[in-house]
């Protein structure tokens, strides 16, 4: 399955705008950054919402290593992820929804920006933006996978411990490939080689917007 591409500008975040563009500027021309280039803003605050994972492959099957998960992350995973599988952190049908997101990032070596609408422990209706960005130790192939994460609600206020968590039922993830590249935002096509991930329920389902 794949993903359509569009501008940066399709991305909501200012502060994940800015790390895209950050990523991108550090590629310089190679197929991907490496992650020693990576210097979180700390004016802004960048630490508490950045997730860093380490990418394994074995036998084809990817999978993600959490190396370190910012004081916001881990309040919306209601975990302490340092030195877990990423997809443990997650109740198994979270976890499900997430991964092939996960696993694009690493195919296509660009970021993915991701949304997921939830609600929080008082009924409050609160969105979730994701950003993922791929990034090497120095190789040509994908060795971190880092994420930054940005919540909101459009009535103010909200709960975000455990918003991934005990959900009734799983939401549709809504992602997305964005190319730094492109010089304007791509309009969706209608044909089965530019469909967007939806994901409801653990399973991918191509859905045209």
């Amino acid at each position: 399955m794949q993903l359509q591409k569009a501008h940066v500008s399709i991305v909501r975040s200012i502060r994940q705008v800015s790390l895209v563009r950050d990523w991108h500027r550090s590629r310089a021309g190679r197929e991907l950054p490496s992650i020693d280039d990576f210097v979180p803003d700390e004016r802004a605050g960048d630490s508490a919402d950045i997730l860093i994972t380490e990418v394994r492959q074995t036998d084809g099957t990817l999978s993600f290593m959490c190396c370190s998960a910012g004081e916001r992350v881990e309040q919306l995973y209601d975990a302490r992820m340092s030195a877990r599988p990423l997809d443990e952190c997650l109740d198994w049908a979270m976890a499900s929804a997430a991964r092939p997101i996960w696993d694009a990032c690493v195919r296509h070596q660009l970021p993915i920006y991701s949304i997921i609408p939830l609600t929080d422990s008082n009924g409050c209706p609160v969105t979730v933006e994701q950003i993922f960005l791929p990034y090497t130790r120095g190789g040509n192939g994908v060795d971190i996978m880092l994420g930054a994460l940005h919540a909101w609600s459009t009535e103010g206020r909200f709960a975000s411990q455990g918003l991934f968590r005990n959900v009734a039922k799983v939401p549709l993830h809504w992602a997305i490939i964005v190319d730094p590249a492109i010089e304007r935002v791509a309009q969706p096509a209608l044909d089965t080689e530019h469909d967007d991930i939806v994901i409801d329920d653990g399973c991918a389902t191509p859905s045209v917007q």
